[in-house]
């Protein structure tokens, strides 16, 4: 032992033993620490490019196209130009793709994966493909070329335009047809008649003509078609008159 040392510095430096030792103070958590981490917004699968803005509308932007890169590469779509390299600028193949994505995401995300859905989808895969270079960017080989919006005048055309008109109501529906059974019916209680006693292809019944119909019998509506069947009707009815009259001569 040195002049330097003191017998005890040793013990008592060192600290308490057992229960007498304090537990260490815990200094509290800086505020940066306590706030949970700031996490990106997540892109939606299928986002509406015409509602969507902001911060969600470009990571949505930069979703779909880090998936078209996957999708280029993955599916060589570079030999060729399968996929033009305007794809980005053609607003409707643009919802193609972003569909095809998200049709793609909902088969491999399934509880239960389908084959033959993940067949369907890589036909309809080669589809899209074949639609971008033959509908949407046909003309593009030499360099894009954009599509012209509709103009004032188009869009005042289509405006004034009229929907559609209904389709005739098909034979077998409408207050134009009747079933066999119930003309049958009618031709029994008198309430309908043949145009003769020969030609029983047409019948007259509720002061209009009837043709045969699937199932049935259809009302004759043309006003000329009904003059001309009244007429015939009446040559024939004298007709069968003369020749129920030669019968009861010769009787």
């Amino acid at each position: 032992m040195t002049g330097s040392q003191q017998p005890g510095n040793d013990e008592a430096s060192r600290p308490l033993p057992g229960p007498w030792r304090h537990p260490p103070r815990r200094q509290p958590d800086p505020a940066w620490r306590r706030r949970p981490a700031r996490r990106a917004p997540r892109a939606e699968v299928l986002p509406d490019w015409d509602t969507l803005a902001g911060t969600a509308r470009q990571y949505a932007w930069t979703d779909l196209v880090t998936w078209v890169c996957w999708l280029h590469d993955r599916y060589e779509l570079s030999v060729e130009e399968r996929l033009p390299h305007c794809w980005a600028e053609h607003p409707g193949l643009v919802e193609e793709l972003q569909a095809l994505r998200a049709w793609r995401q909902e088969i491999w995300n399934a509880p239960r994966p389908s084959g033959q859905a993940a067949r369907y989808w890589h036909a309809e895969m080669r589809q899209v493909i074949n639609a971008a270079l033959t509908f949407y960017a046909a003309g593009c080989r030499a360099g894009h070329h954009a599509a012209s919006p509709a103009t004032a005048d188009l869009r005042q055309r289509w405006a004034a335009a009229s929907p559609p008109a209904s389709p005739p109501a098909p034979p077998g529906t409408g207050p134009d047809w009747l079933p066999g059974a119930a003309m049958d019916r009618y031709l029994s209680a008198g309430r309908a008649a043949t145009l003769s006693e020969t030609i029983t292809g047409y019948l007259r019944h509720d002061d209009a003509w009837w043709l045969p119909a699937a199932g049935g019998w259809q009302r004759v509506t043309d006003a000329a078609a009904s003059e001309v069947l009244t007429r015939h009707a009446d040559l024939m009815a004298r007709a069968d008159d003369s020749v129920r009259q030669a019968r009861q001569a010769r009787t």
